[in-house]
């Protein structure tokens, strides 16, 4: 019996189109490039990157153009290689865990929050732990500070317009003055900082991971108050930089 033909969705196609067009692409694209690369009207073709963008699978720089943004590299790790990216990850967690004795886990971006898809525990008595799909506003985190440092300007700019503070803890970023001075922080050490903004008597310390030059998620290592001096920091500092450093490696062999 025939088989009844499939129906084209002309949104589905473009959004392909698009996506496949500035994967290879050897530099960034503006909206004009791709609007004539794919015989896009540009009315259409505004709606479509301001909603890839927003999800996170668009990158765009005014004066380069746009780019493949960091969901598009999440989705590629998933659909080829999401086992091992696991497997790999889980291995320096556990080699970050029992070089420091304290809690880690790797992070994805969700949106405009932070959720934790793996994680190990520390051996102390007093310990912080973490759950797998737990979630957290960017800005409270560690991990979220240093992906916003890693953000485009205007993308910044926008979520500085979306974003609502929500107070967790007595220290938590409540103004955008604040939040500003935090990424402009996070942006000149690598590293993403919180002292008890999130949780009352942890601190944070979270850096990104790489696999073939976009960020797939970050490392970060939670340490009770009691416990961080500013030997523990530098010791952390230290390990979490390593871990990253361990991590890109074998991800990207």
């Amino acid at each position: 019996m025939r088989q009844p033909s499939i129906r084209k969705v002309k949104s589905a196609d473009r959004t392909l189109d698009l996506l496949e067009t500035l994967a290879g692409a050897l530099s960034p694209l503006s909206a004009t490039e791709i609007s004539t690369a794919l015989e896009i009207p540009k009315s259409s073709l505004f709606h479509l990157l301001g909603t890839l963008e927003e999800r996170g699978y668009l990158s765009q720089d005014n004066h380069a153009g746009y780019t493949l943004g960091p969901a598009a590299a999440r989705l590629a790790s998933a659909a080829m290689s999401e086992p091992s990216v696991l497997t790999v990850l889980e291995s320096v967690l556990d080699e970050l865990r029992d070089a420091i004795n304290e809690s880690c886990s790797f992070n994805v971006e969700k949106g405009d929050e932070v959720e934790v898809v793996a994680t190990r525990a520390g051996r102390n008595a007093l310990t912080y732990t973490m759950q797998v799909g737990d979630l957290a506003p960017l800005y409270a985190v560690s991990s979220g500070k240093i992906f916003l440092a890693n953000k485009t300007r205007d993308w910044f700019d926008a979520y500085l317009d979306r974003v609502r503070f929500e107070r967790f803890t007595p220290n938590t970023i409540q103004s955008h003055e604040r939040l500003l001075r935090e990424i402009e922080r996070t942006r000149a050490e690598g590293i993403g900082f919180v002292e008890e903004e999130f949780t009352p008597g942890i601190i944070g310390m979270g850096a990104v991971v790489r696999q073939h030059g976009q960020i797939v998620g970050a490392i970060n290592v939670a340490v009770p108050s009691p416990r961080f001096s500013p030997q523990k920091a530098s010791q952390v500092r230290q390990h979490l930089r390593q871990a990253v450093s361990r991590a890109e490696s074998l991800l990207g062999s």
